[in-house]
This record gives structure tokens, C-alpha cells and sequence, in this order.
């Protein structure tokens, strides 16, 4: 009888045993270097560093390829209306246009590697990294088909540093540290950014991890914005008396001489 109540206590103290032995996936965490950006009338841009590290980092081995991280950092989405330049009568104006409803004001993409090899075309297009994958809304029923404007969109913005894919711009520190910087330029727009990291090793998805930060306006700067935005009529009205008021001192000015 003793014999037959040995083995399966002695299988439920190994069970814990090797449960415990068994590996725990890994998983990503990040942060950055600032959640607040105030913008004033001397802001020239700011560089913001994201950074993180792998819990339970396996060191590679011989079956194993080494991590991969992808960084994203997207905007506040807005629309926008791209225009083709026709000659007509040998003047440039306005000819058929397509609108974007969903832009995102700064997009850009940061990875270890180029990230077109680090996953799968289809694992990108699912997640939205890059460029060609971003979900810039429904068209609009009886608009232009593409032609071009979507690819004219992004260059002008990445003229603008609006737009930014940068590969071999994130570095590893170690086995499992890792930072990468993104520039904000100067005419940034306003609003919640979210970043996400991805973490990949051989091409398949480990982990993900996602926050946000705030860029927002402050003294002078702000009360002209929530003017311009949220009252165009008192803010169209304020920049008319301003005119009237400076032409009337300068036309004083002037007079006296």
C-alpha cells in the first residue's frame, strides 16, 4: 500500500519542478525619455529617446536568431486634401485633388534592422509599419483613383519631416537593452502621440508594447491657437482690428514727420 501511494506523490512534487524549469515567453517593455512637450514661441524641435529592454532574454542560440525591435511614434490623425498642378493656358492651377481623411500629422519608423527583413510583408501590413501600409482612411465615393496622390502625399511630407523611416536606428545595449531617438520638427502638430514597439526574433511577432505623450501649446502660442480653431470668427475679428490698428499708428507716425 505504501508503495502504491509513492508514485503519485512523488509525481505531484515533480510536476511544481518542472513547471518551473519551463521558460516564460518574452516580453517587451519601453518608455520615453518625455510624455510632455510644450511648444513655445523659441521652439526649434526637440529629439525624443525610446528605449526598453526583454524580460526574460534568452541569449541566442544555435537554432535562434537575434531580437529585433521596431518602433513606431504616430500623430494625431487629420485630413488632407493633395491637389495635382495642371498648365492651363500657360498658367499652373488647381486640377483634379483626392482627400486623405485620416492622415497622421508625424509618422515615423524606427528599427534595428531594415525592417522589410525583419518580418514578413504580410505581418507588417497587418501591424501598419511603414509607409505603404499606413490606413489613410476611406475614399471618397466619386473621387480620383490613386494616380499618384498618395505617393505625392508622402513625399511632401517626409519633405517636411513629417514622414521618417530609419533603419539601423535602433541599437541593442547588451543582451536585452535597447534605445532609439526620433527628431520632432519644428512644425509638429499638436495632439496625443502613440508609440509601439515591436519585438520580433526570426521574423515572428514575441511581444509588443504601447504609450503615448502630449504636445501641446502654451502662453501666447496656445491662446492664438484655440483662437484660429475653436473661435475663427473672434480670432478673423482680433486680426482685423490689429491691422486697422497698426495701419492708424503708423499712418500717425508717418504724418507727424
Amino acid at each position: 500500500m505504501r508503495q502504491a501511494l509513492s508514485l503519485p506523490l512523488a509525481m505531484s512534487l515533480l510536476l511544481p519542478a518542472i513547471a518551473a524549469e519551463a521558460p516564460r515567453p518574452e516580453q517587451v517593455q519601453s518608455d520615453i525619455s518625455t510624455r510632455e512637450i510644450s511648444i513655445e514661441s523659441n521652439f526649434t524641435g526637440i529629439e525624443i529617446v525610446l528605449f526598453g529592454s526583454v524580460d526574460f532574454s534568452r541569449a541566442p542560440s544555435a537554432n535562434e536568431g537575434p531580437y529585433d525591435v521596431i518602433m513606431t511614434v504616430r500623430g494625431p490623425n487629420r485630413p488632407i486634401v493633395v491637389r495635382k498642378k495642371e498648365r492651363i493656358a500657360g498658367l499652373w492651377m488647381n486640377g483634379a485633388s483626392k482627400t486623405f481623411p485620416s492622415v497622421p500629422g508625424f509618422y515615423a519608423v524606427l528599427a534595428s534592422r531594415p525592417f522589410r527583413a525583419v518580418a514578413p510583408d504580410d505581418t507588417l501590413r497587418k501591424l501598419g509599419i511603414g509607409f505603404a501600409n499606413l490606413d489613410l482612411g476611406k475614399s471618397v465615393e466619386g473621387e480620383p483613383a490613386k494616380n499618384g496622390f498618395r505617393a505625392s502625399l508622402i513625399r511632401l511630407q517626409q519633405e517636411h519631416g513629417l514622414f521618417q523611416e530609419s533603419d539601423d536606428a535602433i541599437g541593442f545595449i547588451g543582451r536585452s537593452l535597447f534605445r532609439g531617438s526620433v527628431d520632432l520638427p519644428v512644425n509638429v502638430p499638436i495632439g496625443r502621440y502613440t508609440t509601439q514597439v515591436f519585438l520580433f526574433r526570426d521574423g515572428k511577432l514575441l511581444s509588443q508594447r504601447q504609450s503615448s505623450l502630449q504636445v501641446h501649446k502654451v502662453g501666447f502660442e496656445r491662446v492664438v491657437y484655440m483662437l484660429a480653431f475653436r473661435y475663427p470668427l473672434v480670432y478673423g475679428l482680433l486680426a482685423v482690428l490689429m491691422a486697422t490698428s497698426a495701419g492708424l499708428l503708423a499712418y500717425a507716425a508717418f504724418r507727424r514727420q
